[in-house]
């Protein structure tokens, strides 16, 4: 029962072109729109780590023609649906990967910006986005920025759903669903040549109890 008032609410709130889609969601959508507002200057190649079925690879696409566009994902089933997305809007600047986001099959200063959002969270050990994060740093180029977020430990409510995600959400039954401080986060950044330029929550309260933060980062 509890699991169909779920999906219900899930599917109401989605945008209409998102409903049914693994990635859809309120809070998923705020995160793609925080990033696509910090995205108005992104140029040269970029890459999503995470791409998932492409909800931000095709707003990204939309809005930069002329980007070189990268997004990866570990699970092939999910690129294929990106690919079919991408296809039916006659979307040619982006080229998926399957690929696990701790190895990314890159070069060195290879992009000029990556992106990656709602992935982290979805991580089974913190160790991984400790990597993540290294080889993000590996890739882009030095002043090139970034994008990440993180669920926010400190939020009692978000405490609470993840806690009991698994009684009413059957999709993230393999997840961790993992929070993390914004400290720790700042850390590891700092500790791969990033310094934190820019940082925006999302969700009640805003401030630093907020649920997530979308944190935009350097590298120096």
């Amino acid at each position: 029962m509890l699991d169909k008032l779920y999906f219900w609410i899930h599917r109401k709130l989605s945008r209409p072109d998102e409903q049914g889609e693994y990635s859809a969601g309120v809070w998923q959508n705020a995160v793609r729109d925080k990033v696509m507002a910090l995205s108005a200057d992104a140029a040269g190649k970029v890459l999503e780590v995470g791409c998932g079925e492409g909800l931000l690879l095709l707003k990204l696409a939309g809005l930069k023609p002329k980007l070189d566009i990268y997004g990866i994902d570990i699970w092939n089933d999910i690129l294929v649906r990106a690919q079919i997305k991408l296809d039916k809007n006659n979307i040619q600047n982006v080229k998926l990967t399957q690929a696990d986001a701790a190895k990314l099959p890159f070069s060195d200063d290879f992009f000029d910006r990556v992106i990656c959002i709602n992935v982290f969270f979805n991580l089974p050990r913190e160790e991984m986005v400790l990597q993540t994060i290294k080889e993000i740093s590996r890739v882009v180029r030095r002043n090139a920025k970034i994008i990440v977020d993180i669920r926010n430990s400190f939020n009692p409510l978000l405490y609470l759903k993840y806690k009991f995600a698994k009684y009413y959400d059957p999709t993230v039954k393999d997840l961790p669903l993992r929070t993390y401080s914004y400290k720790k986060i700042v850390k590891y950044l700092e500790m791969n040549n990033f310094k934190v330029i820019k940082k925006i929550e999302i969700g009640f309260p805003y401030n630093n109890l907020a649920p997530i933060f979308v944190i935009q980062a350097q590298r120096i």
